[in-house]
């Protein structure tokens, strides 16, 4: 299941119309990098077979099936915290850690 809270449904709907984007947006979760630490994120993206998805508004939200049986349900909110402002997307259970693919943040960063 995927929510979002009123306020970054607003934000989100002029982002996509400022930016004339598709109105699909999909949770993901990028790649770690090197702390191994991650956090699911959102990008423009159509849906496929292998996601769930929900219309919420005229927006399309999607999460692969996959990945939101690792995350349970997926919250979308909005922090204005000045310059940390910005779409945080809540899993409902932890994220598992991901290895990284560095031995260190020596360079590799």
């Amino acid at each position: 299941m995927i929510t979002i809270t009123a306020d970054a449904q607003q934000r989100l709907d002029k982002f996509l119309t400022d930016n004339k984007a598709t109105r699909n947006v999909r949770v993901f979760f990028p790649s770690a990098g090197c702390g191994g630490e991650g956090q699911l994120s959102l990008t423009v993206d159509e849906p496929n077979e292998g996601d769930f998805s929900v219309s919420i508004g005229d927006i399309v939200y999607c999460i692969n099936k996959r990945l939101q049986d690792v995350t349970g349900a997926v919250k979308i909110d909005f922090k204005d915290d000045g310059r940390d402002s910005g779409f945080v997307v809540d899993p409902e259970k932890i994220l598992p850690a991901v290895d990284s693919d560095c031995g260190g943040c020596s360079g590799c960063c």
